[in-house]
């Protein structure tokens, strides 16, 4: 689970912003919302989080910088000397920043509940500091560290970093812990972490093709099936059957592994019908095409909540009510939020406008957070930080919000647009 991210200079976010999925200390509102992680400082944890603002606000590059972060741990290790690395997307409204390191700091747990701290900081063709720690008592221990100055010969390791192989051969522009853990002869701690972001992170972006991820799992389909069928969407059963593909038509990259063509070229095969009641008692088929986009956007999503609900992850989702209707929405957060549904401890973390899910009955002041922009720069607040006399747990939030009281709503001139309106309608008669 994630505890907390720290974001410097990275697209619209320039000064450094800090994004916290601690629960509020003595907070007794919807204590189920939270999770209680035993180890090192007994961690109360958010199971979800709403991001609010207006449109270019910055809420859907919070959710990009763990996305980014996520790349760099995981396929950095492929870059070759001196390429540039995608991720380096500093703010560029400022001279000061243009050049500086866009930089990353993450604090989260382990599916063992062994905390660690990671931190990344880099320019456009290197990285200049990487440090991995972890939390054996109340105090961080540093497993490896390199700042610029440092190559795979002169890094850094704790004396608590054991159990395999730990220097390995890396490029400038690598993180060593992309390079380390995606060794089977590495420590164990480096290839937990790897895997953990490999894993047990999932960014689904805006109309994003999520495709048949998982659904060649007979149980995961069958769970999918029910899920259907319990909130109304008509569909009574799902069938995956294989269509004919010709092969020969996909070119793969040079050396792309043969499993993952075999694993691409299958998820191609794939195809979905849902049956459906008639009147008289029998079935109907119909493609997923012919289902409607809500439905669509649900059977996609599902196999992603059912796993992240049994087995623990964190699900990053940009605009979470997208082709939904607000109740699905609603009843994703529901789950997420319920100890029994959400066994496997997994997190969820949204952005949305819906301002009809900002409710004290579903979300805690603590999960409420607001995106705002102000001379082109992204700033991070919670609802947790207004003055809690005045901002009760019980207090409308959804209304006060639309009434501007915690900020992050669009800016608009309305007389400015109207005046433009008739500006242009004259000159359009006039012509």
């Amino acid at each position: 689970m994630i505890v907390e991210f720290i974001v410097n200079n990275f697209r619209s976010i320039k000064d450094e912003q800090t994004f916290s999925l601690y629960a509020e200390s003595g907070g007794t509102q919807l204590v189920d919302n939270v999770v209680q992680c035993p180890g090192p400082g007994d961690l109360n944890l958010l199971r979800s989080v709403g991001i609010y603002g207006a449109n270019a606000s910055g809420k859907s590059n919070l959710l990009l910088a763990f996305y980014e972060l996520q790349g760099l741990i995981v396929d950095s290790k492929s870059l070759e000397d001196s390429a540039k690395i995608p991720s380096y997307q500093p703010y560029l409204l400022s001279e000061a920043t243009k050049t500086q390191p866009v930089r990353f700091e993450i604090e989260f747990v382990v599916l063992d509940g062994t905390r660690y701290l990671y931190k990344l900081a880099f320019l456009r063709d290197k990285i200049v500091e990487e440090r991995l720690s972890f939390f054996l008592t109340a105090k961080e221990s540093v497993l490896f560290s390199r700042s610029e100055s440092d190559t795979w010969e002169t890094i850094k390791f704790g004396s608590l970093y054991k159990g395999g192989k730990k220097r390995f051969p890396f490029f400038g522009n690598n993180a060593y812990l992309s390079k380390a853990g995606s060794s089977a002869d590495a420590p164990p701690m480096a290839r937990d972490v790897y895997n953990y972001f490999r894993q047990d992170i999932v960014h689904i972006g805006v109309n994003e093709n999520l495709g048949a991820s998982g659904m060649d799992d007979a149980r995961m389909l069958k769970q999918i099936e029910a899920l259907l069928s319990y909130v109304d969407t008509g569909v009574a059963g799902v069938q995956r059957e294989e269509k004919e593909m010709d092969a020969t038509k996909y070119i793969f990259p040079p050396g792309m592994p043969k499993q993952a063509q075999e694993a691409f070229l299958r998820k191609m095969r794939m195809q979905f019908l849902f049956s459906h009641s008639t009147d008289e008692g029998g079935m109907e088929r119909f493609e997923i095409g012919e289902e409607s986009a809500g439905t669509r956007k649900l059977f996609e999503l599902a196999p992603l909540l059912i796993d992240a609900l049994q087995n623990g992850g964190t699900l990053l989702i940009d605009e979470l009510d997208n082709s939904m209707h607000p109740f699905m929405a609603e009843l994703v957060i529901k789950l997420f939020n319920d100890p029994e549904a959400n066994r496997g401890k997994g997190q969820l973390i949204f952005t949305t406008h819906n301002i009809g899910l900002m409710s004290p009955e579903l979300l805690r002041r603590d999960q409420i957070w607001f995106a705002e922009k102000t001379e082109g720069a992204s700033r991070f607040y919670s609802l947790d930080d207004f003055d809690k006399k005045k901002v009760t747990p019980t207090s409308p939030f959804n209304r006060w919000y639309a009434e501007g009281r915690f900020g992050a709503v669009p800016k608009i001139d309305y007389q400015g647009l109207v005046a433009m309106l008739k500006e242009g309608a004259a000159d359009a008669k006039e012509k």
